[in-house]
């Protein structure tokens, strides 16, 4: 096969894989446009709170507050603890009762008499209500979640006993009183419910805890209380099934992890929303702009399609509820800024990229690699690598559809800002003019990179984070040791004759050791150990588990940014890889001195591609944040040119004046 076949050959896959990535890319877009309503709700306890705070009836709270923009009321199942704070029970344990009961007297305990004090038994837990329907509601979900359940019934009383005993029941969910459900509908209020854990479960108790759910008014969407969502392991396919019956989403509460909560959303047909929220702890960190931008941020940016409220009672700034709904109606306002609606929470439509279509970015892909190694060593027949790979990469489409998918969009962002950068980074001097359009050039080059990862992860499950792209960092550090690598070696200083003849003429042989013979000067070993700190600090802020957290002021920055530019940049973008990129296009990369131009600008690179690695970020964000970042790091390209140009000024005037 003749070279300029064989690299024609490449083109023409590289092209079809782009081809198939846009056209997957568009399909996504068209579905994330589709995805524009948000709820906006807050706790019933809360709400609760708010009411006996201003004196005001939980009906008038709640109309406040839908009028300011709210749409939704989160009910947190009650356990014992906060059964009492609907008002409908009184609740005591068997020795409670027992000593109630000897004092005679009009109580709840000596109700119980009419039932014989024999009865009565001292590790028990007992339950008081004057509602009969509330009993029987009471009395079904402890069926299925206890052990001996009991009903008995006077005039004035309806009482449930039951063996479990009140620490226990104080972390088990008792339903969900209807009133309070009845309430929210009726002002007009979505609901979303929280399930707690139980003990024992099973399929009987599942079916017992969901059938009452069935009859909420106005239900949007079914979350959980605990780190592992009932029935996990086993009873997950049921609880999937169960929650199916309801016709509403299962949602995900962002950075509190739930073992089953992925299998279950994978079973449920991906139909989940994300819940965003601040912590009550957290809540006086914030004035209340950052507060709102926080929770602008996550749904514009994150696709958080529930955020839920707090009111604003730490901010002593004057009525709690006038200041909570006056929040509500800015944050609305400001949402509608960022064409998001507010109302019952959209939810993804499904994305279909067939499995032609995924082979067809495969080949772009692999050929984008051939490239690579074509660039890296000229002698080898790297196709024979090349059809090896696409036969296993076909392969594992059939077998293993998710791997595959995964494993060529970590090959897409490893290998196009790398060849990105072999290309076009010379030793050649560019004018400032000439430098952007290179810097253009670079980037829409490992933009292919992107948009090859959009294509190859396009699926609902990336965007709600159901799953995930995997090897971040691994992603960040292969590009920087190739690139860097390859510059050391083939831009070091020549080989000698003797190298050279005893290397038998292999260029990359006779460059490496040549450069593994000289002499490291102080100087550059220190200049190497800086940049090292730096690229370790750069690595340890990248992934989705970061070790080194931005500072406050960083977040300040941050928010100021975002404020400004609607979409902000990436910082290791507009202020370092984007300028200093610019900066070596403008002073040619002669030899290895300026490694650390290289280094900074390939981080910026790197970066673009990994931006859309964020695949839960709308890729029109995405878009919006690198043009904000390649605008904004041309500008501070511009700044270090100039001070270059003045430093050069400046060192030739003094060696001027010291050889007069």
């Amino acid at each position: 096969m003749k070279k300029s076949w064989y690299q024609r050959l490449l083109v023409l896959f590289l092209t079809a894989g782009i081809i198939a990535a846009g056209i997957a890319a568009i399909q996504r877009y068209r579905a994330e446009e589709s995805y524009r309503t948000v709820e906006m709700a807050m706790p019933y306890d809360d709400l609760q709170s708010m009411a006996r705070q201003t004196g005001k009836s939980i009906p008038e709270v709640m109309r406040v507050f839908r009028e300011s923009g709210l749409t939704t009321v989160l009910f947190k199942e009650p356990g014992a603890d906060e059964l009492s704070n609907y008002g409908n029970f009184e609740i005591m344990t068997g020795q409670e009762v027992l000593a109630v009961s000897r004092l005679g007297g009009k109580s709840p305990g000596n109700a119980l008499n009419t039932v014989g004090s024999n009865e009565i038994k001292p590790d028990y837990t007992y339950f008081f209500t004057n509602k009969k329907d509330e009993a029987l509601r009471l009395l079904e979900q402890l069926k299925v979640k206890t052990g001996k359940v009991k009903l008995y019934q006077n005039k004035d009383y309806n009482i449930i006993s039951t063996s479990a005993d009140y620490t226990t029941l104080k972390n088990t969910g008792l339903g969900f009183p209807a009133e309070p459900l009845r309430e929210s509908a009726r002002c007009g209020l979505l609901a979303v419910v929280q399930l707690r854990n139980w003990q024992g479960v099973n399929q009987k108790s599942i079916t017992g805890v969901f059938k009452p759910l069935k009859d909420i008014p106005n239900l949007s969407a079914v979350a959980f209380n605990d780190p592992s969502v009932p029935g996990y392991p086993e009873q997950i396919p049921y609880l999937a099934k169960e929650i199916s019956s309801l016709g509403v989403p299962v949602t995900e509460i962002e950075f509190f992890a739930q073992r089953g909560l992925t299998k279950l959303a994978i079973l449920l047909d991906k139909h989940l929303v994300r819940l965003h929220t601040v912590k009550i702890e957290e809540m006086p960190k914030y004035e209340t702009a950052d507060l709102k931008s926080r929770f602008v941020l996550a749904a514009s940016e994150r696709n958080i399609r529930i955020l839920l409220i707090r009111p604003l009672t730490y901010y002593k700034t004057g009525d709690p509820l006038t200041e909570s709904a006056s929040f509500i109606s800015n944050l609305k306002k400001d949402l509608e800024q960022k064409d998001l609606k507010t109302g019952k929470a959209s939810s993804l439509p499904p994305i279909a990229v067939s499995r032609f279509g995924l082979l067809i970015m495969g080949l772009g892909v692999i050929s984008g690699g051939l490239l690579l190694l074509e660039r890296l060593a000229y002698r080898i027949k790297w196709w024979v690598l090349g059809i090896a790979a696409i036969i296993i990469y076909a392969a594992l489409i059939i077998i293993a559809l998710d791997p595959a998918r995964k494993l060529m969009a970590f090959a897409a962002v490893v290998i196009f800002p790398t060849l990105s950068l072999l290309t076009f980074v010379k030793s050649r001097r560019l004018s400032v003019w000439q430098s952007i359009i290179m810097l253009a050039v670079t980037s829409l080059y490992s933009l292919i990179g992107a948009l090859f990862t959009v294509g190859l992860l396009s699926d609902s499950a990336y965007i709600l984070k159901i799953n995930a792209f995997m090897g971040v960092k691994a992603a960040v550090i292969l590009p920087l040791a190739i690139i860097g690598l390859f510059f050391l070696i083939y831009s070091g200083p020549p080989p000698s004759k003797k190298e050279q003849e005893e290397t038998t003429g292999n260029k990359f042989r006779s460059n490496l050791v040549s450069l593994l013979d000289r002499p490291v000067l102080i100087k550059w070993a220190l200049a190497g150990a800086v940049l090292l700190a730096v690229l370790a600090v750069y690595v340890m802020r990248t992934g989705n588990e970061v070790v080194v957290p931005p500072s406050t002021l960083e977040l300040k920055f941050r928010a100021l940014l975002d404020n400004f530019l609607g979409v902000r940049p990436r910082t290791k973008e507009f202020l370092l890889g984007t300028p200093f990129l610019m900066l070596l296009f403008y002073t040619g990369y002669r030899n290895n001195a300026y490694l650390p131009f290289l280094i900074l600008g390939a981080i910026g690179q790197i970066s673009i591609v990994n931006t859309f690695a964020h695949l839960h970020t709308p890729l029109l964000v995405s878009l919006l944040r690198f043009f904000n970042g390649f605008w904004s790091g041309i500008i501070v390209g511009f700044v270090l040119i100039l001070l270059l140009n003045l430093a050069r000024r400046w060192y030739k005037a003094y060696e001027h004046c010291k050889d007069t």
